[in-house]
């Protein structure tokens, strides 16, 4: 089979798996929306920003050098597999003496026996990462797609039969430990049968790995810290049901970067990694894939922040309405993270995490103070317009610091790519808007208000494409049908 083909199928393959993923994640958060509080739901955003964080350091960075270097022995992926089992159980020791830091940091006791609980994903998970990185370095998609698919259906069954037995902020946690359990054993029954490690583990094994997984490590530990440094700083200066409100608008409009983006980008990578030493085939598949990217997430997040006033009290309830504001927002800031987020794909395919982790430090420098300045004087919704402004700048200086001298000068088709997308969601965004608020003055409830907007949103933004973008569009018909385009 073609790589060509293999990217066709695997696109299809993640994009059908991400689809079902979001929804069954909107159905829960929707459904946990009403049983637990924005106080209870602020504990959990506590906690993602712990795990997350330590997540970082999981693996030691070595996933991404495995589909970066095309040849490794089964002596060379044993010795790495094991290094990252004890990585993990490290991960833990250090988690849990780390509670009273961390109870310090959000000033919230409660949070002792829940990082307990969370932190023993980091036991569960390393026994299937060497597995999922090696399905994904040979394109097998489909098998990725059913065991994440999988994992997450059952983690979403139990917490929502936590959420009706009342177990308050234990729903979440539960829901989470149960999708880690069951991708690491259903991606263990895959690895263990097909790439076994041996009972092997030598340094010189792990020599050209360490070095790209240091950078890399410390290039996520940072990126992530960036991304989540906003609602540490909401949880510890205005509490967990300010942080509540936020992880809910934060949780909604990220979506598309964690469940849309990776449709492609998590195909590209290993793609990309087969041709990085051809510098146009680099550029024009970076360039298509923005376009096709733009072309999905800008009218979804554009939209989003147009319907957000019905939309919020419709599929979580009134007393959530304090996250209009912040969703509105924070959908732009997401919009604008869809632009970047494509670019590991293009570093970690050159071997260039050293370039991808001086940028992160760059960023963390700059957004700290940013941010800090913006939570103590304005509130979460000026630290949101700061974020906002901060994330603009970033767009910019990406392509000269990373993209430019990584692939090459391509700025006109760079930034020409998502121009377009740009335009075409805007323009469907003030129609949407003006509907949702004719809709709403006319005396139409929010319900009413929210389906108006939604028609009105998918058609207008439908004819644009038709008129504007067909070749696009017969592109991704041909990817979602699974053909050679």
């Amino acid at each position: 089979m073609s790589l060509k083909k293999q990217a066709v199928l695997g696109a299809k393959w993640t994009g059908l798996s991400m689809g079902v993923i979001a929804a069954l994640q909107f159905g829960q958060v929707a459904v946990l929306a009403r049983f637990l509080s924005p106080s209870e739901f602020g504990l959990m955003g506590m906690l993602q920003v712990v795990v997350g964080f330590a997540q970082s350091f999981a693996d030691m960075g070595i996933t991404n050098a495995i589909i970066h270097r095309q040849c490794a022995t089964r002596e060379e992926l044993s010795s790495l597999y094991w290094l990252n089992v004890f990585a993990g159980f490290a991960t833990f020791a250090l988690v849990v003496l780390s509670i009273p830091l961390i109870i310090a940091i959000f000033h919230e006791p409660r949070l002792k026996t829940l990082v307990m609980w969370v932190a023993l994903s980091f036991v569960t998970t390393p026994f299937g990462q060497q597995f999922q990185t090696l399905l994904q370095k040979e394109l097998r998609f489909r098998s990725l797609a059913i065991t994440e698919t999988t994992g997450v259906a059952l983690g979403v069954v139990v917490s929502i039969i936590a959420a009706f037995h009342h177990a308050g902020v234990y729903a979440l946690i539960w829901g989470v430990l149960t999708n880690n359990i069951t991708q690491s054993a259903m991606l263990v029954a895959i690895g263990w049968r097909e790439w076994s490690p041996a009972l092997h583990f030598r340094r010189d094994d792990l020599r050209g790995y360490l070095s790209f997984g240091a950078y890399q490590m410390g290039e996520r530990s940072l990126n992530y810290f960036n991304q989540r440094f906003d609602q540490l700083l909401v949880g510890s200066f205005l509490g967990t049901e300010a942080l509540g409100y936020y992880s809910l608008a934060y949780n909604i409009v990220i979506q598309p970067v964690i469940r849309i983006n990776p449709i492609l980008t998590r195909v590209a990578f290993p793609v990309f990694a087969r041709v990085q030493d051809n510098t146009e085939r680099l550029q024009k598949g970076y360039t298509k894939l923005i376009s096709m990217l733009s072309l999905i997430n800008f009218p979804l997040l554009i939209g989003l922040a147009a319907i957000a006033p019905s939309f919020v009290p419709v599929a979580f309830g009134d007393h959530w309405t304090k996250s209009v504001v912040l969703i509105q927002i924070l959908a732009f800031v997401g919009l604008v993270r869809c632009q970047m987020n494509p670019i590991g794909a293009a570093l970690y395919a050159r071997g260039r995490a050293d370039l991808g982790f001086k940028w992160t430090l760059f960023q963390t420098l700059l957004l700290i103070p940013c941010l800090y300045l913006g939570a103590k004087y304005f509130g979460v919704i000026g630290m949101s317009l700061v974020l906002l402004g901060v994330q603009c700048l970033f767009v910019v200086l990406s392509y000269l610091w990373l993209l430019r001298p990584v692939i090459g000068p391509f700025a006109a088709r760079y930034f020409g790519a998502s121009a377009p997308a740009l335009g075409a969601g805007a323009i469907a965004g003030v129609l949407v808007s003006g509907v949702v608020r004719f809709v709403t003055g006319a005396g139409g409830g929010a319900f009413s208000s929210l389906v108006a907007g939604i028609v009105v949103g998918v058609v207008s933004y439908m004819c644009i494409c038709l008129l504007c973008f067909r070749e696009q569009i017969r592109e991704m018909w041909e990817i979602a049908r699974g053909r050679i385009v």
